[in-house]
């Protein structure tokens, strides 16, 4: 078992080093020195965005103790809601907040802006149409993740393009001290726990850290994170298997993962255990995308 007290930061790490010292090692770490050289770096903003697909429709999301609520409004509309909370936070609601959404999927001419893509971090199997896997996170200042791990136990590589973002994490022998509720989500509030409610997130072991803009951040499965966006924010994951953690994942179908859940990482094993192709089985898997858990 990795213990971990605080998180790695590497400078362009090369894809053999990221895989035997962090994905084989169940490792997290930030790399740094890849996302600078991309067209985002420079060009994404809130007005690119509106100005490149201002009809699109696209959809938000609120978290709360009830559940998740679904928005949907145009691009347009959306950003002027961001724009208008970072003028004058105090005399506007907080936007919704644009949650995996595959944006890459509803705008393609954004891909180009995300090149050398680093590849090779990933298993061959999901280089064909690397994009299609890609979820958006998109929102205002203090957008707030509550603290989850990713639902199909997946690895997750996840690019902060612009702004920073404030990351707790939890590696996955903590999450017994966690109070779950459901299948992923968390009770606990690690930036303000409320210790007599919760009395043995006094044992866990929270690590806090920041990413800024241009920095990759890796999560293995099962590691649970709550995030905080400290700026306007726009970056975007992808979540993905390897053969070893595909299997974990089928085999957590006895352990109350639900049923949706099971199907898709029994889909991913088609492809990364059967070597089934890829754009055979996404037109299958492509649901996931929109899926809420």
């Amino acid at each position: 078992m990795i213990t971990v007290s605080k998180i790695e930061r590497r400078y362009k790490l090369s894809s053999n080093e990221f895989i035997k010292n962090y994905v084989d090692r169940g490792k997290p770490v930030i790399i740094s020195g890849v996302i600078p050289s991309w067209n985002s770096f420079s060009q994404w903003s809130l007005k690119y965005f509106k100005q490149l697909s201002p009809s699109l429709n696209i959809y938000a999301k609120r978290f709360s103790d009830k559940g998740i609520e679904i928005c949907s409004l145009t691009m347009e509309k959306y950003i002027g809601l961001i724009e208008a909370y970072e003028a004058d936070f105090l005399n506007n609601p907080s936007p919704p907040y644009c949650h995996d959404l595959p944006l890459f999927s509803l705008i393609p001419s954004l891909i180009k802006d995300a090149q050398p893509f680093p590849l090779d971090y990933l298993p061959e199997w999901y280089w064909y149409k690397w994009w299609r896997y890609c979820q958006f996170f998109l929102g205002c200042s203090n957008s707030i993740t509550p603290l989850h791990f990713d639902c199909l136990l997946t690895n997750n590589i996840f690019f902060q393009i612009v702004g920073r973002k404030q990351f707790t994490i939890l590696l996955p022998e903590d999450a017994k001290y966690c109070y779950r509720k459901g299948w992923r989500w968390f009770l606990v509030n690690p930036e303000n726990p409320d210790f007599n409610k919760y009395p043995e997130y006094k044992n866990a072991r929270p690590i806090k850290f920041i990413i800024n803009p241009g920095d990759i951040l890796y999560m293995p499965p099962g590691t649970l994170h709550h995030v905080r966006s400290l700026d306007m924010s726009i970056s975007f994951n992808i979540d993905w298997h390897t053969t070893k953690s595909c299997l974990n994942a089928l085999a957590a179908s006895v352990k109350g993962m639900p049923i949706q859940n099971s199907y898709y990482n029994f889909l991913l094993a088609m492809g990364l255990v059967f070597k089934i192709p890829s754009q055979l089985i996404f037109k299958f898997y492509k649901s996931y995308l929109n899926y809420v858990s």
